[in-house]
């Protein structure tokens, strides 16, 4: 399991003890993010350590991990001893000793067990095998009370592996898994109910506080990516405890908060300005500025700058371009009050909207209209433009993460037991095609099909407000769901045209109905790509001969699903997907990879584009 952020500055600070303080540069591995920074609320990012033995600085570092589970058992069917190791033993090799002759060269491997114990407040620990075992506290006796875990024939189900202890104890998995739920909330669970007897009909109560079994295992607080202090150091949770498969995709749900990178400075900036703010620091080029109004201090930070010293750009065309930039009064944007994240897609609606076409920096989007494409009626009649944006960069930060629901999110203070002001992140260049709606077609859509689709967003609304009931309901339409829809269709499609994988494309849907931010467009990019890009693939498909004949197939493989009939009349009647928040869409017409959508697969309804047999009118592509 990786270590929290308190570990990856232990290792920077152990490193710098072995190798040398001048060894070990930080700046090299820090990175900023204006935009991102303000809302998360950190002063900087970190990149993943990278592994190295050449170079002269960082040489040798690694992420922090530590050895979970701890539970391990021996690959040996005839021993399967069972052994548990503590956290700080990731890089131990873990070997039986119980089932070796003392002659053999090599003993027999011992590897985790597949089973963790998870709750939703995002607490993880081993599973309490030894009380499973003697269905109640190990006894206080001399015997050694060693496990072992032995698979039996049969199905391979729980009740197939036993466990089995050296006192004669005895007891197979089955049932281990067993909760029941209230909603999300866990209110009962097979390891609560430990010290029960068979024939026990207790029944727990959801209204009734969790420990009220004194012998049944609940929730101990343990937070195991903080390495021994998350455990020796944790409060009691108790809550239920649900049992998963170590693997499975539900004990780990990473929040990540993106942005695209956008250039301090206004549009008609000169690029090395931008540059130059961008790899100094906005605040910090201030500071120089205010020292002595610009004219000593920063003119001599500039004038050693290696745009300077290239000739890209004169050091009085320099120093002009940063202080005006610098001190531009940014008071009309920030009189928005617009949320944080509602304001850094805004900003970036616009920018792209303005378009940028610089060849050196890590930005350039080039608006056209649609003369002289092909299907021009088409396109012209529902967007407004297209951007071409052939180069772009995303900065995706790793801000908190949830378990069993992805909803029940943990705040990046949990990620520490320390107090930290950076979070780890990376940054990956590609390539990407920008579509805006037009606002007129949208509203003159959404006057007819106001409540058309009010059972999704309904269901959808209700869902979140059992998970998270603080929370603000959601802004939705039922454009929402078309464009969102929209954005699938198009990835699906462009898998067979541009050559890339459907995971290597993603979705970034820029939406707001309010006056004062309105936003309607879909932005289709990759950034899988190394440090110079990606090969132009993705921008080709939205040029004049590709860009009519995408959508046009894209709104023809709509009109009909290979699950149809079954996809459209469960989609327009109960609903289908977690929930029942999507209509008409399955993995065969709607579904993409999640790390290609922003929603997790939800609020999609092939209804929006294209309609229903009997009533075509209700799609926006009609």
């Amino acid at each position: 399991m990786i270590g929290g952020l308190s570990l990856w500055d232990e290792t920077i600070a152990r490193a710098k003890k072995n190798q040398g303080a001048d060894r070990i540069s930080e700046d090299e591995l820090r990175f900023n993010e204006t935009r991102l920074q303000n809302l998360l609320k950190v002063s900087y990012f970190v990149k993943p350590l990278e592994y190295k033995t050449s170079g002269s600085k960082n040489n040798q570092l690694q992420i922090p991990a530590v050895r979970f589970p701890g539970w391990h058992y021996c690959i040996n069917p005839k021993c399967g001893r069972m052994k548990q190791e503590p956290l700080n033993a990731a890089n131990a090799k873990i070997e039986c000793s119980a089932c070796w002759d003392g002659k053999s060269k090599h003993k027999s491997k011992m590897i985790p067990v597949r089973f963790v114990a998870a709750c939703l407040s995002g607490h993880i620990q081993d599973v309490p095998f030894k009380e499973w075992v003697h269905n109640g506290p190990v006894p206080n006796d001399s015997k050694q009370h060693e496990l072992s875990y032995q698979t039996g024939g049969g199905s391979g189900d729980l009740g197939s592996i036993f466990l089995k202890c050296s006192c004669g104890e005895s007891r197979s998995l089955s049932g281990l898994m067993n909760v029941r739920k209230d909603g999300d909330d866990v209110f009962d669970s097979a390891l609560a109910r430990i010290g029960f007897k068979k024939d026990d009909d207790h029944k727990f109560d959801k209204d009734v506080p969790n420990d009220e079994n004194p012998l049944g295992e609940y929730c101990r607080g343990h937070r195991p990516w903080l390495g021994l202090d998350g455990v020796n150091n944790s409060t009691k949770c108790n809550k239920h405890l649900q049992v998963l498969i170590r693997g499975a995709s539900n004990v780990h749900f990473s929040e990540i908060e993106s942005a695209i990178y956008l250039p301090e400075g206004s549009i008609g900036a000169n690029q090395y300005v931008l540059e130059v703010i961008a790899e100094i620091g906005k605040e910090q080029l201030m500071g120089f500025f205010s020292i002595d109004q610009g004219t000593v201090t920063l003119p001599a930070v500039l004038s050693t700058n290696r745009v300077v010293s290239k000739g890209l750009i004169s050091k009085d065309s320099l120093l002009k371009g940063v202080i005006e930039e610098i001190t531009k009064d940014d008071s009309e944007q920030e009189e928005l009050g617009l949320a944080p994240e509602l304001k850094l897609r805004f900003e970036e609606y616009n920018y792209i909207l303005a378009g940028r076409e610089s060849e050196n920096a890590d930005f350039k989007a080039i608006v056209k209209s649609f003369e002289g494409y092909s299907n021009q009626d088409l396109l012209e009649k529902y967007f407004e433009n297209v951007v071409l944006i052939e180069k772009l960069k995303e900065t995706r930060v790793f801000k908190g993460f949830s378990r069993i629901n992805p909803n029940n999110k943990l705040k990046k203070e949990e990620l520490s037991n320390t107090q930290v002001n950076w979070l780890p992140a990376v940054q990956v260049y590609g390539e990407g095609i920008f579509l805006k709606f037009k606002d007129d077609v949208v509203d003159s859509w959404l006057s007819t099909n106001e409540d058309a689709f009010s059972g999704i967003i309904q269901r959808y609304q209700s869902a979140m407000r059992k998970r998270r009931p603080k929370d603000e309901p959601r802004e939705l339409t039922p454009f929402f769901i078309a464009m969102h829809t929209f954005s699938h269709l198009l990835i699906k499609r462009l898998c067979f045209d541009c050559g890339y994988g459907s995971s290597s494309l993603r979705e970034r849907l820029y939406f707001s109905s309010d006056p004062d931010s309105r936003m309607n467009g879909i932005l289709i990019y990759t950034s899988s790509g190394d440090s110079e890009g990606s090969l132009g693939g993705l921008v080709r498909q939205g040029k004049e001969k590709n860009l009519g004949r995408l959508v046009q197939n894209a709104l023809e493989e709509a009109k009909w699903c290979s699950a149809d009939p079954v996809c459209s009349d469960i989609g327009n009647s109960s609903g289908q997907g977690p929930d029942n928040v999507n209509g008409s869409a399955c993995h065969n017409c709607c579904i993409v990879p999640e790390t290609s959508c922003e929603e997790f697969n939800v609020l999609l309804d092939r209804t929006t584009i294209v309609g229903t047999l009997a009533n075509k009118d209700m799609g926006f592509f009609n």
